[in-house]
């Protein structure tokens, strides 16, 4: 039986390929991965270490998810200052951030395409 190895990639909707790619750089140092997009005018590949985040702008005839029903976790080296960065920014922070019983602290947030995403410090991971 084949068994998973790990997460390659996550996609995030977007309506604005440029906007959302300066967004994840300018929140949190976020870079384009080395793997080129197959389809550059829709598609941005964000290297997110051990992962790949798949910014795509899909037609306008597509839905897109309700943020209350799907989200993505990205940890971060310092939660306080991530969600004070995405409180100066104006976004909707959805509260926290809050610790959990594992001993991490996360908050949600609403990135600027409406998605629903969660920042997370796990213990051992910076402070």
């Amino acid at each position: 039986m084949a068994r998973a190895t790990g997460l390659f990639h996550a996609t995030l909707p977007v309506w604005d390929l440029e906007r959302a790619e300066r967004f994840w750089r300018e929140l949190l140092g976020v870079q384009r991965h080395a793997t080129p997009s197959y389809h550059p005018a829709a598609v941005v590949f964000l290297d997110l270490g051990n992962a790949m985040l798949h910014l795509v702008r899909y037609p306008d005839d597509v839905p897109r998810p309700d943020p209350r029903s799907t989200h993505v976790a990205i940890e971060v080296d310092d939660v306080d200052d991530a969600a004070a960065v995405v409180r100066s920014r104006g976004l909707p922070v959805l509260g926290g951030p809050l610790a959990r019983p594992d001993g991490s602290r996360s908050f949600y947030f609403l990135d600027p395409d409406n998605n629903r995403i969660e920042l997370i410090q796990r213990f051992g991971s910076g402070g």
